[in-house]
């Protein structure tokens, strides 16, 4: 019985070695760890920004990922139970790479970001004009 359990298991292994699974998972492992090592690299970013400003971002990032966690935990009614100790850490620090990535996405863009915005406002303050000023009209 053994020899045939042998024999199947030999068998099914080839034809998974020839079928390529095993080179997928592979593959998929070294994604993984590219995602894992670029994580990492997130979150030990300098930004080029002065040291008292980089330690309040990376402050700031820290409470607001603990506090969302903590929101989202307390809405669940969840928050003082054994799952939250061990989920928490790793949620948050999630929460904290998400952060580090925004921060440097607007830090890349941020000339663009801020052609947006200063358009966007005059775009806005010309037509809030033109609607007072319509208004002024229709009622003089």
């Amino acid at each position: 019985m053994n020899d045939f359990k042998s024999i199947i298991g030999g068998i099914i292994l080839l034809m998974l070695i020839a079928t390529g699974v095993f080179s997928f998972l592979l593959e998929l492992s070294g994604e993984f760890m590219k995602l894992t090592l670029w994580l990492f690299q997130l979150s030990l970013t300098d930004f080029g920004l002065p040291p008292t400003v980089e330690v309040i971002i990376k402050s700031l990032t820290f409470v607001i990922s603990y506090a969302l966690v903590g929101i989202f935990f307390n809405a669940l009614g969840l928050f003082d139970s054994g799952v939250m100790k061990y989920v928490y850490f790793v949620i948050s620090t999630l929460i904290g790479f998400a952060l580090s990535a925004v921060i440097m996405f607007l830090q890349e863009h941020i000339i663009m970001i801020s052609w947006s915005i200063i358009g966007i406002s005059i775009i806005s303050l010309i037509s809030v004009s033109l609607v007072i000023k319509r208004r002024n009209t229709l009622k003089g």
